[in-house]
């Protein structure tokens, strides 16, 4: 009875213990099918998320891609838009310049009509040698104008001085002339020596003569030159030419007069 009894618990032990075995076998099986699954889900939910990594680096570039694009393209136009600017300016000045040629083209027009005026019958490809010419005869006739003017002042200068020495000629021969009115003493040259520029006079001291009398040589009324006494007698004397007194190109000679230069020497 005990040895069925305990066999029984042992049955029973056996078979509980062989549900508890294949239950727990199953909870076994059912945490790996629940693992394989979760590890299945986290790889595809690995797989979305690296799709979606991939996904936003591919839009964060095309992002900045565009933004580029974008810079580029406002840069270009704020170019386009400078560059336009510009050529307006360009071409507001290239207007303003074809402006002004057209406003220099008419006053070309009207000289060359007024050239055509000036020379009749003269081709235009000729009026620059014309006016060359007529250029050098103008040139021609100031420099002549100039000479002229030069001559002028010249003769005018050289006439100012022929007065003023003529004056002083004047007023010396009249002052000679007035000593010759009031000279009483007049003598006669009797010998002359041209070498050595001395001559003798025939009037000595007692014609009034001192070794300080200086005398004129005369011929005709006309001054030849004058004379230093040298050597006095009583009734001759001898006197030399004073350097640089006598004319040029005269000779004296006999017979030549001579008077005091001063009357009041004696």
């Amino acid at each position: 009875m005990k040895e069925t009894l305990t066999y029984s618990l042992a049955i029973v032990a056996i078979a509980v213990s062989g549900f508890l075995g294949w239950n727990a076998k199953e909870k076994y099986e059912a945490k790996v099918k629940d693992r394989i699954e979760l590890q299945g889900q986290n790889k595809n939910l690995t797989a979305s998320i690296s799709k979606e990594e991939t996904n936003r680096d591919t839009a964060t570039e095309a992002k900045d891609l565009a933004l580029d694009e974008a810079s580029k393209a406002k840069a270009e136009l704020e170019a386009a838009k400078g560059s336009g600017a510009e050529k307006a300016k360009t071409l507001e000045s290239v207007s303003s310049n074809l402006e002004v040629a057209a406003a220099e083209k008419k006053k070309i027009d009207a000289s060359m009509e007024a050239l055509r005026g000036k020379f009749p019958g003269i081709e235009l490809g000729e009026v620059p040698r014309v006016v060359k010419e007529l250029e050098a005869s103008q040139k021609k006739l100031v420099g002549e104008e100039e000479d002229a003017s030069l001559v002028k002042k010249r003769l005018e200068e050289d006439i100012a001085k022929n007065l003023a020495e003529s004056s002083r000629i004047a007023e010396k021969n009249l002052q000679s002339i007035k000593r010759v009115e009031g000279n009483t003493f007049q003598a006669t040259i009797v010998a002359v020596d041209n070498d050595w520029n001395f001559v003798v006079i025939g009037a000595g001291e007692k014609s009034g003569l001192t070794g300080s009398s200086k005398l004129l040589i005369q011929r005709d009324g006309r001054l030849l030159g004058k004379l230093l006494i040298s050597k006095l007698e009583p009734n001759t004397a001898v006197a030399d030419v004073e350097p640089g007194s006598l004319r040029n190109g005269v000779a004296l000679q006999a017979g030549d007069q001579v008077i005091l230069e001063s009357v009041s020497a004696n």
